[in-house]
């Protein structure tokens, strides 16, 4: 479905179903703001977008930018204040903010009954003024015209053989916004090859991009797929079901996530400009379907941008019990307010458990396949006497297949590695059977 086929969909189904008129109590706000520049002076003719909404209360049945507020906008006056009017009481927005010679800007959950909004620009950096530590670029769409309000993310850099992912504000600034004319401009604050970026905006699919600096940059992006279904369980709708897709590829500078979607009341769920020709898991998280089963999860592999990916009844099957025990090997008693972190390694999706005194867990519903299993209490580490461990980040990993109602997890003194960081006496160790991360493998307790 094409995205102006799409929204003029929307606008026919709010059309129709559009209530009477709302009472006094349910009027319709007004969003105030004032944009600032650093020493406390009006930011002049700055243009406001409202960006993405979402619900105050639970998780939308459609995307952020599918609202019908994120058409909006406004531009500062002479004082730096800024209105934008008639919004849907029921919702909270992230803002957009861009103007000449500032520091693009988002601002997340905006809350119009909350006051008035207080937004401060920085000015460009010094890199500015250097071609060579400049990024600029181009975003353009299918067309060929140019797309406004296109975010660029910085992710990764790259200085020579070495790559540094995630915290990457030393090197670049962390994000830049197309203007009207589909223009950005990023400023690198140290020498790098090249940055490593994701493009997301309203109306076309997410992609990943190769930035290097002193150079010009023409991106192209596309429409994306839709991505259709509707969760049954015993034959009927579910409602508020939160759906999620994430690519199979979890490494760095490939992984993308689309944001989550909840069913309607025909348990109908519609994620639109999905990225073209990727692998993605499509899943179900545990908490929307908490008492209800588990949603087993599906891969698919999108077409080409503009076509639909149909899923069609996907039936909410039993899930399994995963209970047990976390033990100290020292015998203490469990430190209050411990909880227990399972995570689906195929889905970005979790759970959190609370541990008695004793160490007891239970989690319900979980959908088979590989899980993670973690838990931080100060001074100790997961001992190497867990078939089930981990021996790179230092959890627990394995496949759920069946109800376990025995788990055991063995603590012992030490300090939690992670990342491959291993202690000297696991440089030359190998666990049974030549594994160190077992997760295609039973999930598998201690042995005492």
């Amino acid at each position: 479905m094409k995205l102006d086929r799409l929204r003029s969909l929307l606008v026919g189904l709010l059309f129709v179903f559009s209530p009477l008129p709302v009472r006094a109590a349910d009027a319709k706000p007004t969003l105030n703001g004032v944009v600032s520049a650093e020493d406390g002076s009006p930011v002049v003719k700055a243009t406001v977008f409202i960006y993405t909404a979402a619900p105050k209360r639970g998780v939308s049945s459609r995307c952020p930018f599918c609202y019908l507020d994120c058409t909006k906008h406004s531009q500062t006056d002479a004082t730096g204040h800024f209105k934008i009017e008639s919004l849907d009481p029921a919702l909270v927005f992230q803002l957009l903010v861009v103007a000449r010679d500032r520091e693009s800007k988002l601002v997340s959950k905006v809350d119009p009954s909350a006051g008035e909004a207080k937004i401060m620009l920085n000015p460009l950096g010094p890199g500015a003024l250097n071609p060579k530590m400049q990024i600029a670029g181009l975003i353009i769409g299918e067309d060929g015209k140019p797309i406004a309000g296109a975010v660029i993310s910085a992710e990764g850099a790259q200085q020579g053989s070495s790559g540094h992912w995630g915290g990457v504000t030393r090197f670049v600034d962390p994000m830049a916004v197309t203007d009207d004319d589909g223009h950005f401009l990023l400023i690198c604050r140290d020498q790098v090859d090249a940055i490593h970026a994701t493009v997301e905006g309203r109306g076309f699919a997410k992609r990943w991009v190769e930035l290097k600096p002193g150079r010009d940059h023409l991106v192209r992006v596309e429409e994306g797929v839709t991505v259709t279904g509707r969760v049954v369980r015993m034959g009927k709708p579910i409602q508020d079901v939160v759906i999620g897709l994430t690519t199979s590829d979890r490494k760095a500078g490939q992984m993308l996530r689309c944001d989550e979607i909840a069913s309607d009341k025909e348990g109908r769920f519609l994620v639109p400009n999905v990225t073209p020709e990727r692998e993605f898991v499509l899943y179900a998280t545990m908490a929307s379907l908490k008492g209800l089963g588990a949603l087993p999860t599906k891969t698919l592999t999108t077409g080409k941008s503009g076509t639909t990916w149909d899923a069609g009844a996907m039936p909410v099957q039993p899930g399994f019990r995963l209970a047990g025990r976390v033990l100290l090997s020292d015998h203490k008693p469990i430190p209050e307010g411990i909880r227990l972190f399972l995570g689906r390694e195929n889905a970005w999706d979790h759970s959190e458990a609370p541990l008695s005194e004793k160490g007891d867990f239970e989690f319900t519903d979980v959908p088979g396949g590989p899980v993670g299993l973690n838990v931080r209490i100060k001074g100790y580490k997961c001992s190497k006497r867990n078939p089930s461990l981990d021996w790179l980040n230092g959890g627990i990993v394995g496949t759920v297949d069946r109800d376990i109602s025995n788990l055991t997890i063995l603590l012992e003194p030490g300090q939690w590695r992670f990342n491959g960081e291993e202690e000297q006496d696991m440089s030359t160790e190998r666990p049974e059977g030549g594994d160190r991360q077992p997760s295609t493998k039973p999930l598998r307790g201690a042995k005492l």
